[in-house]
């Protein structure tokens, strides 16, 4: 390409790249740069055409009109294509119609090569309607319309093993968490449900045919009863698994409530409490692996981690029997099966009444209420333990998606946008939209002046 006062002598390769029709079907041809726009002034030879409305050959030339077409041929550069498009009259009906070509969609000023570079770089999680636009130099409205026309992605098929969870969305004052279904075996997001509440979630499986729902088998969620009951009732066939971590994440906390009950005893200059609030965290390892001894200040004395593990078990009773319960149910969680899970869980419900700890307690009746979940959860599929653990890398792609955009107002955008990135295998609809790309905004006289 060369830059010579104003006019561009451009190669009949990047001709026929820019337009994606062969120099043959080109009238006329030329280029200019003006005030940093690249522009395209072209003419298309005249093709035999036909009527739209009754398939008549018999049509004359009415008028050529110039259509503005923003084009993003080039990353760093605008471009417009100057279309003097013809149209046409029908002798036979009357109907006046624009001649066919393979850049633009009738009625739009945005090229078809700018809307499949929008779209592909929407699929990218991390790219925001904002970078797209600026990418492509169009506006950041144009980009979000481009993508509404374009990507309507349908539910999926409910399969066999399902996951859900929720996210904090906040699409509206009303509907503050959105629930995610996925698909346990693929990884794929099923749907998007505009929030969790019982009466949406039921409203939304009931529409489903019974002869779908009767296929689900599993259902992976966290201790929330509101997901229990709706699969209870709609999906009656499949059994309700526990996701382990949220168990243990529920024993952390409660483990957590015990720490600060006791800690608190103390004055928080002493050693007790500089023990249970700085090396909190050595109650909620695993495993608390053995480091090099280093010098502590406070404790006048080379220690190393399992050293201050153990003093800090040594400060109260009830601690102490909360940590090894806690380690007790880890154990379990991470060596039971199927077969002899029911069996540890009731013993170890049964150490947690002896311990006579108000927190153990609470979370005793969580477990207790939760049996049979849990003893689900150790159903394998295909060598996989049932988990929500692939859920929440999904949710963080979600949150990712919302945090990016600084939020979502439209919902169904931001359905879309989560079933557009994370399932590779969906793509955009191309032949689905050919009216003209705008943004749908409040209806006029929404607002009253105020008097």
């Amino acid at each position: 390409m060369i830059f010579m006062e104003g006019v561009i002598f451009i190669t009949d390769e990047i001709i026929t790249d820019i337009l994606n029709i062969e120099l043959k079907d080109l009238e006329d041809f030329s280029s200019y740069s003006k005030d940093g726009i690249l522009y395209h002034d072209f003419t298309l030879k005249r093709r035999e055409t036909s009527c739209p409305n009754c398939g008549s050959y018999s049509c004359n030339i009415k008028e050529y009109k110039v259509r503005k077409i923003k084009h993003s041929a080039y990353n760093q550069r605008n471009c417009v294509l100057l279309y003097h498009a013809r149209r046409f009259v029908c002798k036979d009906c009357g109907r006046t119609f624009y001649e066919p070509n393979p850049f633009v969609a009738t009625e739009h000023s945005i090229s078809k090569l700018t809307i499949i570079n929008v779209l592909n770089e929407l699929k990218e999680y991390n790219s925001t309607f904002s970078s797209a636009a600026k990418h492509n130099n169009i506006s950041s409205t144009q980009a979000e319309a481009i993508f509404d026309d374009y990507v309507n992605i349908p539910r999926q098929t409910l399969p066999r093993v399902i996951c859900i969870d929720e996210i904090y969305s906040k699409t509206s004052r009303k509907n503050k968490y959105s629930c995610l279904l996925l698909d346990f075996e693929t990884s794929n997001l099923i749907d998007v449900i505009i929030n969790r509440r019982k009466t949406t979630l039921l409203n939304y499986f009931e529409k489903i045919p019974k002869s779908e729902r009767e296929n689900v088998e599993y259902v992976s969620m966290d201790l929330y009863e509101t997901y229990r009951s709706v699969v209870k009732l709609r999906l009656p066939k499949a059994k309700v698994c526990a996701d382990p971590f949220h168990v243990i994440k529920n024993y952390n906390e409660a483990l957590d409530k015990v720490r600060k009950r006791v800690m608190n005893k103390f004055p928080k200059k002493s050693v007790e409490y500089y023990l249970l609030k700085k090396f909190n965290w050595t109650l909620f390892k695993d495993e608390v692996r053995e480091n090099e001894s280093k010098w502590n200040k406070k404790l006048h004395r080379y220690i190393n981690y399992p050293q201050i593990l153990d003093l800090i078990l040594g400060i109260s009773d009830e601690l102490r029997t909360a940590y090894y319960l806690k380690s007790d149910y880890v154990y379990f969680n991470k060596h039971s099966n199927l077969e002899n899970a029911e069996n540890d869980l009731w013993k170890h419900i049964e150490e947690m009444k002896k311990s006579n700890i108000q927190e153990i307690l609470k979370l005793k009746k969580t477990l207790i209420n939760w049996s049979q979940e849990i003893i689900n959860s150790f159903t394998f599929i295909d060598g996989r333990r049932i988990t929500n653990g692939i859920m929440e890398s999904k949710n963080g792609i979600a949150k990712e998606i919302k945090n990016n955009a600084k939020g979502y107002k439209n919902f169904l955008r931001y359905r879309n946008r989560c079933l557009y990135c994370m399932n590779k295998t969906t793509k955009p609809n191309y032949a689905g939209s050919h009216k003209s790309i705008r943004m749908k905004g409040w209806p006029r006289g929404r607002y009253k002046k105020n008097k």
